[in-house]
């Protein structure tokens, strides 16, 4: 064998990806043939760059392949030079060998790639424009007409505003070629330029009615200029066009998704799992989506055929099983949850069947169970941490949830789950001072946090005279969550503390019709009857009692007001 082949073919598995790509078009291997042996002074040579390159050592692998470069007057060994010189980004040298390498192989328009990159690092846009004009003309026939591999040189420019100006000096030449507006676009879009970006994808989309590339080009555009209605219609043609492109229908049933239009993504997916019925991803955000939108069987549906498909079990146990729970199933739950063996679902499942075991009555064991499990990272040990709180929390062993909180928050004080628990816990031991802490250091970090203005509110107009205040922590929440029934209960109870009896009872109404919660019973019976409708009030109270016969809130509330249990 050709010794220098034996060392080429090994150096290209290091180098091979070096700093642009290729054409597939140059015929840089046209004269592999026609080089002679290497002497053995300069396979030793070789042999240095080589392991150089795959220590990373790219300078040293640079100098060594152009001495011996050089020496051979090889094109392959002058290429492997140049990419060590890209790897190392030391564009000064790349230009250099790049040029010894088109020397000895002028019809490589590989080389003149390396050449350009190098150029408009340099900001030679001019000098640039020169050997990418080549490369095109080289290209003319070739499928994207040789803009495939400008765009992939020009992803390789880290400048991506030097890359978009070297694209507007280039598309002036190609008015209409479809595959230049389309690279332009993609170089725009990497630069952030969102209106360049989308007026070269509509240009690539009129010279080329058909291309769904261009489509898919103006759908990320417009998603990233915030017009999410805009992207789902020209997506929507895409896949008219194309109605057999499985790929092209994920993703629009994915920006549907973003988009919240939930029905319309599960009837795409729907399609999809006719059109591919094995894929797992399919039917995993099928079932995911329907039960988002609370379309239990229909998600058990897609869960039951997943379970078929290989490494796919736990996903889909770890899914049936919380269709169990939503169907107040605790021992289906388990039993789905008990077959999670491993995998990004194990940990959760350990922890819901902890929280199954502790709400049937088992706490100890679920305690057992929880501190038994074995964290990977400092997230899954804090989120554990968690569940122990929680579950102590709900049994009401407070001073013990707070151990556990103040031991959790030692290590990982910036929590924002711990933090939370902790000062639900607090509330109960009286510590509202502590409460006023751990919220607020939460929307110190994320103002925007729902759930920690509503709590800081609630405990405030539950818990002091401080009402004003806590309706502008409610009225915030409202604003970001305006369905949550949670947040429309407190925003009826702090109405009720300022006096304001009859706002307080719609919002109230509102919240008991959306989550027909106890405590929210609770609250909107008292103010029923500081209205002086006792007959509602009683009305209300029975109904919740019925459900959760057991609520200490609501039996306290009953009997403070003399209404038989």
């Amino acid at each position: 064998m050709n010794n220098i082949i034996l060392i080429v073919g090994l150096m290209a598995a290091t180098l091979a990806v070096g700093g642009c790509a290729t054409t597939n078009l140059a015929s840089d291997k046209a004269k592999t043939n026609e080089v002679a042996p290497l002497p053995r002074a300069a396979l030793y040579q070789a042999l240095v760059a080589e392991m150089a390159a795959q220590r990373g050592q790219f300078d040293v692998a640079a100098d060594q392949y152009t001495a011996l470069a050089r020496s051979t007057h090889d094109p392959r060994v002058a290429e492997r030079a140049t990419r060590a010189a890209a790897m190392g980004r030391d564009d000064k040298k790349v230009l250099e060998l790049a040029r010894e390498w088109l020397e000895t192989n002028p019809r490589s328009l590989d080389a003149r790639l390396f050449i350009a990159a190098a150029l408009i690092r340099q900001g030679q846009l001019d000098a640039a424009d020169e050997h990418i004009g080549v490369v095109l003309a080289a290209s003319a026939n070739s499928p994207d007409h040789g803009f495939g591999a400008v765009t992939s040189l020009l992803f390789n420019v880290s400048d991506g505003k030097a890359a978009l100006a070297f694209m507007d000096k280039l598309i002036v030449k190609y008015p209409e070629d479809p595959y230049a507006h389309y690279a332009y676009g993609q170089i725009a879009l990497r630069a952030d330029a969102l209106d360049a970006a989308l007026r070269a994808a509509e240009t690539a989309h009129r010279l080329k009615p058909d291309w769904t590339n261009a489509m898919v080009l103006q759908t990320r555009a417009l998603q990233l200029k915030g017009e999410p209605g805009r992207a789902a219609d020209v997506l929507l043609e895409a896949v008219n066009k194309q109605p057999e492109d499985a790929g092209l229908r994920m993703v629009y049933a994915r920006l549907l998704l973003s988009a919240t239009r939930y029905d319309a993504s599960l009837a795409q997916l729907e399609i999809l799992a006719k059109q591919v019925p094995d894929n797992p991803e399919v039917l995993l955000t099928a079932a995911l989506v329907a039960l988002d939108l609370k379309q239990l069987d229909t998600a058990e549906r897609y869960l039951n055929r997943l379970l078929l498909q290989p490494q796919q079990g736990n996903a889909a146990s770890y899914y049936l099983g919380a269709i169990a729970e939503t169907r107040k199933d605790p021992t289906t739950a388990k039993k789905w949850y008990l077959a999670v063996t491993d995998g990004e679902h194990y940990l959760p499942a350990q922890l819901r069947i902890a929280l199954i075991m502790a709400d049937q009555g088992d706490v100890d064991g679920a305690l057992k169970n929880v501190r038994a499990l074995v964290p990977r990272d400092a997230a899954q040990k804090a989120r554990i941490a968690n569940i122990e709180g929680s579950i102590l929390y709900e049994a009401e062993r407070y001073a013990l949830a707070m151990e556990a909180y103040n031991a959790a928050l030692a290590e990982t004080p910036d929590n924002i789950d711990l933090l939370h628990g902790r000062a639900l816990v607090a509330e109960r031991l009286d510590r509202i001072d502590l409460v006023e802490q751990d919220l607020k250091a939460i929307l110190q970090r994320e103002p925007a946090n729902a759930g920690a203005l509503n709590t800081l509110g609630y405990t405030l107009a539950d818990r002091t005279t401080r009402y004003q205040e806590a309706y502008e922590y409610i009225k915030r929440a409202l604003e970001l969550q305006p369905d949550d029934f949670a947040i429309l209960d407190s925003m009826g109870w702090v109405l009720f503390k300022l006096g304001k009896h009859a706002e307080a009872l719609t919002y109230l109404r509102r919240s008991w019709d959306a989550g027909q919660d106890t405590e929210v019973a609770a609250h909107l019976g008292e103010v029923l009857w500081a209205t002086g409708d006792q007959a509602g009030a009683r009305d209300i109270w029975q109904r919740a009692l019925k459900k959760t016969p057991d609520h200490k809130m609501l039996r306290g509330v009953m009997q403070r007001f003399g209404v038989k249990l």
